[in-house]
């Protein structure tokens, strides 16, 4: 039951190494893709540059080694394991640096000479500094499953006094006030779970895993058992938040600028877990974005702004980040994908989410105030397109570009759109986002007004394009691009992208 503190030890141990006694500087040597129990040992890191390459680390192989003894490399009181390596803390570079060599040279040395295969020596210093490499390590996500099979377990009990196990994990949590943080750190997480994992295997109970690759191994964590309809996690969160974000300007009345009512528990149905959004709800619990992020940005937000962090396209925790996501499922990816290069921003798609009200005090200081307002605005919402009707949209369109060449090309211009309506029907965001009128049209007529008869591609594209219209393609071009790259991203198969003839008939 104590292997895993070994390997965890022996891993931390090693990863401050910086060998200057041991032989002159080198460079990395190859890279090759190792296990998920790989670690990459750079402790010294923090006191100044590495005089020396990062030490590969493969823990699960020196937990084997010590028999599953973590008390070889690590400090083990009662059922609470240290994950630094022979230390409590890191002190400074040369007491770091004499404690890795000290012990895993000494280590292999006793091993080599009790005539068992052993680690490299004193004079080896590339053996272990060999420079980062791949493993197939990835980090465990703790999902709404995982999280339930840990607070629903009888191994886990409440704290004394307490009705509910949380705090066994977020150890700062109490009913009074809520504090939902894990750990401040990697050290820290391994140290609770592993410690945590350890004590229920001593009691002969079955327990969480103790190898690195038994949480870090994608294709292990394909085995753990999954709960289907895990129970929502009951934080004391509100169903409904309005979203607010005070102005800069300071030592002027309070003023929200175009809050945003939000569905909170619909939101956390859609995610995982918390940390989707509250990114840092690890080491900082669950805790309002503007507690971090404000409209000027601040070092505890890494200053990022209010805007920032809710817009950023590329940022995975963003509002607009992950509805881009979402848009890149081959059933959205066909219109989004082409529209992300030519479609306008308009105040319109602002409004989706953005709404201009007026905040009395009560609406500031209220939570409960916040949480009602945000449920009737949303309640209140137009959540389809009112306005679009399949029955009523040309069966068929004909396209004559190439009639000078090939047949002309009947578009099944119904059948296409109903296909793209039935791609939404069970998608409560896309119905959402999509009810402005005729927005499902504006994939293909992009930049056009919302209408049932939209302009012609002709009427923008020119049969020959023109130095005047910049990057606006030709028509030829304009329906090649837009037929053929929504095919390849929607992953349409009959007709194929390049399969000309099905669309352009050779003239008899």
């Amino acid at each position: 039951m104590l292997r895993w503190v070994g390997i965890l030890c022996v891993s931390m141990a090693v990863a401050g190494f910086g060998l200057n006694a041991l032989g002159g500087k080198q460079e990395s040597i190859e890279t090759k893709a190792l296990g998920a129990d790989l670690i990459s040992i750079d402790t010294l890191k923090k006191f100044g540059d590495l005089d020396y390459p990062v030490v590969r680390f493969e823990h699960d192989k020196h937990t084997k080694a010590v028999e599953g003894k973590c008390e070889s490399c690590h400090t083990v009181t009662g059922n609470t394991v240290t994950a630094k390596f022979k230390r409590q803390e890191d002190t400074n570079a040369a007491e770091i640096k004499a404690i890795y060599h000290d012990n895993c040279i000494a280590c292999h040395d006793d091993t080599s000479t009790a005539g068992k295969k052993s680690g490299p020596g004193s004079e080896q210093c590339r053996t272990c500094h060999a420079g980062p490499a791949d493993s197939s390590r990835t980090l465990i996500s703790f999902d709404k499953s995982l999280h339930y099979r840990h607070s629903s377990s009888k191994m886990v009990l409440p704290a004394p006094g307490q009705k509910e196990n949380c705090s066994k994990c977020h150890s700062q949590d109490k009913p009074e006030a809520r504090n939902l943080a894990f750990a401040e750190n990697k050290d820290q997480a391994h140290e609770k779970c592993l410690s945590c994992h350890m004590e229920i295997g001593k009691a002969q109970q079955p327990t969480g895993p103790v190898e690195c690759a038994g949480c870090h191994d994608a294709t292990v964590r394909a085995g753990f058992k999954k709960v289907a309809d895990a129970p929502r996690l009951e934080a004391g969160q509100s169903d409904y938040a309005l979203l607010m974000a005070a102005t800069a300007q300071a030592g002027t009345e309070p003023k929200l600028v175009s809050a945003v009512p939000f569905n909170h528990k619909l939101h956390e149905e859609k995610n995982e877990n918390c940390s989707v959004c509250h990114h840092n709800a690890s080491s900082k619990g669950v805790i309002p974005c503007s507690q971090c992020h404000t409209s000027l940005g601040k070092e505890e937000g890494g200053f990022i702004t209010t805007e920032q962090a809710m817009h950023r396209v590329t940022a995975q925790t963003s509002c607009v980040g992950c509805h881009a996501q979402a848009q890149a499922k081959p059933e959205c990816a066909g219109c989004h994908t082409f529209m992300g290069r030519t479609g306008q921003n308009t105040d319109a798609s602002c409004v989706k989410c953005h709404v201009d009200i007026t905040p009395g005090a009560e609406l500031i200081n209220d939570r409960n105030a916040r949480s009602n307002t945000a449920a009737m605005l949303m309640n209140t919402r137009i959540k389809s397109d009112p306005e679009i009707k399949v029955g009523e949209i040309p069966e068929i369109v004909e396209i004559g570009v190439l009639a000078n060449e090939y047949q002309v090309s009947k578009f099944p211009h119904r059948k296409i759109v109903q296909k793209i309506m039935d791609g939404m029907k069970d998608d409560s965001m896309a119905a959402y986002f999509h009810s402005s009128p005729n927005a499902v049209c504006s994939g293909c007529h992009h930049n056009s007004p919302a209408s049932a008869n939209p302009p012609k591609c002709v009427s923008c594209h020119g049969k020959v394009a023109s130095a005047q219209d910049g990057a606006k393609p030709d028509l030829k071009t304009a329906y090649h691009q837009q037929c053929i790259g929504c095919h390849s991203e929607m992953g349409i198969q009959k007709p194929a992208a390049t399969a000309c003839a099905e669309c352009h008939a050779v003239k008899q």
